[in-house]
């Protein structure tokens, strides 16, 4: 359901990526640091239980290869989130969503600009379609694509058309224009941001169900 709120900082929502093609979902549910003009910046917190779209086997989709990961069967799991928790920030009107990967030492090791159709509000948070093609900014400023390959195989199966291929990689020139002019949310300081330790793990709102819990693995 769309909606035109903004949160406060330290509300709980969910970030969610689905798909046209198939009706499993990615859903992580954050805890809002910042929600104004210039878009929303939600915390994924280590541990944090989320829902991922897997093989039947519980695999990665990446494990079916460049294609196979688009049209292989999938089902509903149930992970946990780990690694040091990221930042995620979502751009009005921008293609794309910039996340910040921190190292054990919690300096910063990676921007990750995702690219995806400009978010929508809905009353539990956010929601969005993955364009598949990514690229990797590291804090010195230089940037390179990811999955590429991914997104050819996409485009070889019909997953995307020829022409929603180009416009994904259109608006991956639109970012790399925004990367290169060092514009928000890169010069904005969150490379500084530790989340406050009182905020509690959010949890996977209760309508939502999964096939396969792998929160044990």
């Amino acid at each position: 359901m769309p909606s035109t709120r903004r949160w406060s900082p330290g509300d709980h929502v969910t970030w969610t990526y689905y798909t046209l093609q198939h009706p499993t979902r990615t859903v992580r549910p954050g805890t809002v640091v910042l929600d104004d003009d210039r878009g929303i910046v939600v915390w994924i917190a280590p541990g944090t239980e989320v829902l991922l779209p897997v093989l039947e086997s519980g695999a990665a989709l990446r494990r079916a290869g460049d294609e196979g990961m688009f049209t292989a069967p999938r089902v509903q799991s149930k992970q946990l989130w780990t690694g040091n928790g990221i930042l995620m920030i979502g751009l009005p009107d921008k293609p794309y969503s910039v996340w910040l990967f921190y190292k054990d030492d919690g300096s910063l090791g990676c921007y990750y600009v995702n690219l995806e159709t400009p978010f929508e509000r809905t009353d539990e948070g956010v929601r969005t379609r993955d364009l598949v093609l990514d690229l990797v900014v590291l804090p010195r400023r230089d940037w390179h694509y990811k999955d590429e390959d991914e997104l050819e195989g996409a485009e070889r199966v019909g997953y995307f058309s020829a022409e929603e291929a180009e416009d994904i990689r259109r608006a991956g020139r639109c970012a790399v224009r925004d990367i290169e002019s060092w514009a928000y949310p890169f010069e904005a300081g969150f490379e500084h941001f530790f989340p406050d330790p009182s905020w509690k793990i959010p949890e996977l709102p209760s309508h939502y169900t999964w096939d396969l819990d792998l929160t044990s693995r």
